[in-house]
C-alpha cells in the first residue's frame, strides 16, 4: 500500500504529508478506502476530487470523501464498465485514470460540482467500446490471415457415444496444415 505524500486540512488548509491525518477520526474511513483503490488511480483521484468541491470554495467533508470512494472502488474494482442498454466493455484501471485525466482537462467546461461518477463512467465506456472495438478487429485480422487460434473444449451435450469414445482414445483432433 502507498499512500500520497501530500495532505490539507479540510478546515484550514493546513498541508502535511498525509500520515498526520491518520489521527483525525473523520479521515479514517476514507483513508482506508483510498487505500484500496489500484495504485496507479489513487494520483489522479486525489485531483479528480476536487471536481466535486463546493463552489464556495471549501474542500470535501469526509463523510463525501468517503461515498465517492466507495463508489469509485466498486466501479474499477469490477474489471468492466457497464452503461445502461449496452453491452459491458472490459475495463482495467488504466482506463479510469485517461477518464479522470480527460475530466480534469476540461473542467472548466463542466458543470461544478460534480454529484456522481456518471460522467466519468460514460467517458470511460466510450475508451473502453473503443479499445474493445480494435481488439475485435485485430481478432478478425488475425482470423482471415490464419494466424488466430482458437481452443475450444468438447462438451458433452449432443455429442455421440462414439465421438465420446474417439475423444477418450485419442484426445481433441487437431487441425491438419
Amino acid at each position: 500500500m502507498t499512500m500520497p505524500h501530500d495532505g490539507r486540512c479540510h478546515r484550514c488548509g493546513y498541508k502535511a504529508p498525509i500520515t498526520c491525518f491518520l489521527d483525525d477520526a473523520q479521515f479514517g474511513p476514507f483513508l482506508a478506502l483510498f487505500a484500496d483503490l489500484p495504485h496507479e488511480v489513487q494520483k489522479p483521484y486525489l485531483r479528480y476530487l476536487s471536481l466535486f468541491r463546493p463552489a464556495s470554495g471549501c474542500t470535501l467533508q469526509p463523510s463525501k470523501s468517503e461515498r465517492l470512494t466507495r463508489e469509485l472502488l466498486a466501479l474499477v474494482g469490477k474489471g468492466f464498465v457497464s452503461q445502461q442498454g449496452k453491452v459491458d466493455r472490459p475495463c482495467p484501471p488504466s482506463l479510469w485514470v485517461l477518464g479522470m485525466e480527460r475530466m480534469l482537462e476540461q473542467a472548466a467546461s463542466l458543470t461544478l460540482p460534480m454529484k456522481n461518477h456518471n460522467y466519468l463512467r460514460t467517458i470511460v465506456y466510450q475508451m473502453a467500446d473503443q479499445a474493445d472495438a480494435r481488439n475485435e478487429q485485430q481478432v478478425r485480422r488475425e482470423e482471415v490471415d490464419g494466424s488466430h487460434r482458437v481452443c475450444r473444449q468438447p462438451t458433452d451435450e449432443g455429442m455421440s457415444e462414439i465421438m465420446r469414445k474417439y475423444l477418450a482414445q485419442y484426445g481433441e483432433p487437431h487441425d491438419a496444415k
